[in-house]
């Protein structure tokens, strides 16, 4: 997810809280307005949102700011969830004595020598990693 993508997603959740935030509405008059409606939410789209997640909301503003509404970036950017350090790098050895063989069949050869088990470890995550 993009920088504009959690930005478009804040200001929709703005949008939510706002006229809470302004005293336009009172909570329980305008959670009952609110309740079982779909929104078309950038970047996840139609979603009924719960009365408590708009609270959640509205309190991470009063206590942050604005940028406490953009979705957070995941921990586990860019490193694999099922492979660990070691992995990889046992993999990547293995690797270097079959360049020439094509990643579908590198994937087969790891699972037949008991490398990974194809029920835990992907050929995409393998293709992504090599």
């Amino acid at each position: 997810m993009n920088e504009k993508t959690r930005e478009d997603i804040a200001l929709f959740r703005y949008g939510l809280i706002a006229p809470l935030l302004n005293g336009q509405m009172e909570p329980k008059e305008y959670f009952e307005q609110l309740e079982g409606k779909v929104h078309q939410i950038p970047y996840y789209g139609e979603r009924t949102i719960a009365a408590k997640t708009i609270q959640e909301w509205l309190l991470h503003y009063r206590r942050n700011g604005f940028d406490a509404l953009k979705p957070k970036r995941r921990s586990d950017r860019g490193d694999s969830r099922r492979l660990s350090p070691d992995d990889k790098d046992h993999i990547l050895e293995i690797r270097k004595e079959s360049l020439h063989m094509p990643v579908s069949v590198f994937y087969e050869q790891l699972i037949k020598r008991g490398e990974i088990q194809q029920n835990q470890v992907s050929y995409s995550t393998i293709n992504r990693l090599l």
